[in-house]
């Protein structure tokens, strides 16, 4: 009896080490920072469906998007009328033009 006492003991002191080792949590963009470069999504190369991810973008926007490609920049976007300026503002660090 002692000793599954003692053996629960030990596992629960060791609990926070087990978790802390578990599966790796993944690298999301947080929505308030500015993403590197490497993690922007390319406006004239991303699919419908990447595109859709996007906070604010629906199939209908990521679709018109695909169709107008090519854009020279981010704000592409609202001057040709394909989002508005609320939509774009909180996400546009999330995206880029190459």
């Amino acid at each position: 009896m002692i000793r599954n006492v003692l053996l629960a003991a030990a596992l629960l002191a060791a609990a926070p080490a087990f978790a802390e080792t578990a599966a790796p949590k993944p690298a999301l963009i947080p929505s308030n920072k500015m993403a590197t470069e490497a993690q922007r999504l390319d406006l004239n190369a991303a699919t419908v469906e990447q595109l859709m991810a996007v906070k604010g973008f629906n199939k209908s926007v990521a679709e018109a998007i695909v169709k107008g490609r090519p854009f020279r920049s981010v704000e592409d976007l609202t001057a040709r009328k394909i989002v508005s300026g609320d939509v774009l503002t909180p996400v546009k660090d999330q995206l880029i033009v190459r």
